[in-house]
């Protein structure tokens, strides 16, 4: 199995970190800031999930102003909802099946009904597995979608312009991402594949050339790489260009840290520590800057955690079971 595929995802909120763990979520709360530059966090509290969850993504699914979860679950095949009280606390998780070992997840509204719908990739089968939201905190049956080799992320965005929600997702073995145009209503065309580095893993979307189209930036974990694809607007994307990050990249993601308006990439890598690559707003990045965390950093996640205005970073630690924060001290 490829390295990237391990149990222990990080996702941010801007109030509270959330990890996977064994067979449940862990929940971080924030106590506000210790002081006016370190942020603190209360005593975990643990939720029960599926077997082995991966990922995690939160939305409001039975639009009550509450915030809810979803947790994919690599070991079971399915996804565990877990409806919020709107005090900290959840619900019990109740299953739904998706394609074969899932992985990467993510939510949107694809068929445009105003309800939350969810997406899984699902490495084994080859698939992306789609469950329409019915507003009321459940889903539909999933229908499935081929992607390629050992698909293992997904990221969403409208690539093509015409206002429906499109899908790209990274494939392992075949060292491509899968575009899947969206039809509006909540099915997808055939995948059309892009090349990337070698094994690819986390992906993110954003307009790094400033043309008001929207770019994938990947993590290659075998590479010690990011793959740039510039889109062109209409669902059609221009060759790769890589950038080196440290070893071993797991996860990535974007932000502007240096306050210049142009967007910059961040990865988690398996060496322990985390790249920074500053971008120029013409779609091309500089060289690479390391920082060290606690161990292998096996997600990264962006938020304001001291609420200064500024974005900061933090993992997921895979070793060591912790989250480390990194705060952004550019004046």
């Amino acid at each position: 199995m490829p390295q990237n595929h391990q149990a222990n995802r990080g996702r941010r909120s801007s109030r509270y970190v959330v990890t996977a763990v064994a067979a449940a979520i862990a929940l971080f709360l924030t106590q506000g800031t210790a002081s006016a530059t370190i942020p603190t966090f209360a005593s975990h509290v643990e939720y029960d999930t599926g077997g082995s969850p991966v990922a995690v993504k939160v939305a409001d699914f039975d639009e009550d102003g509450h915030l809810d979860q979803a947790v994919n679950n690599f070991a079971d095949n399915t996804v565990s909802v877990l409806l919020g009280n709107g005090d900290g606390t959840f619900d019990t998780h109740v299953d739904y099946a998706v394609g074969s070992v899932p992985d990467g997840l993510d939510v949107a509204d694809f068929n445009e009904d105003s309800h939350v719908d969810l997406v899984s990739v699902n490495s084994d089968d080859g698939t992306v597995s789609v469950l329409l939201g019915n507003g009321d905190g459940t889903f539909d049956t999933k229908v499935d979608y081929g992607a390629g080799t050992y698909p293992v992320k997904v990221a969403v965005a409208d690539v093509d312009k015409d206002t429906n929600l499109d899908l790209a997702v990274t494939n392992v073995l075949d060292s491509t991402v899968s575009i899947l145009l969206g039809n509006g209503d909540g099915t997808f065309d055939t995948k059309v594949d892009y090349a990337t580095g070698a094994q690819p893993g986390r992906i993110v979307t954003e307009d790094f050339d400033e043309d008001t189209n929207t770019d994938l930036a990947i993590a290659n974990l075998e590479d010690g790489t990011a793959s740039v694809l510039l889109g062109n607007g209409d669902g059609t994307f221009d060759a790769k260009v890589d950038y080196a990050t440290d070893s071993a990249p797991l996860s990535i993601e974007s932000a502007d840290f240096d306050g210049d308006s142009a967007v910059d990439l961040v990865t988690a890598n398996g060496t322990g520590t985390v790249s920074v690559l500053p971008g120029n707003g013409d779609g091309t990045f500089g060289g690479k800057g390391d920082y060290y965390v606690a161990a292998s950093a096996f997600s990264v996640a962006v938020g304001d955690f001291n609420e200064d205005s500024r974005p900061d970073v933090t993992t997921a630690i895979y070793e060591t079971d912790e989250v480390s924060v990194l705060l952004n001290t550019t004046s």
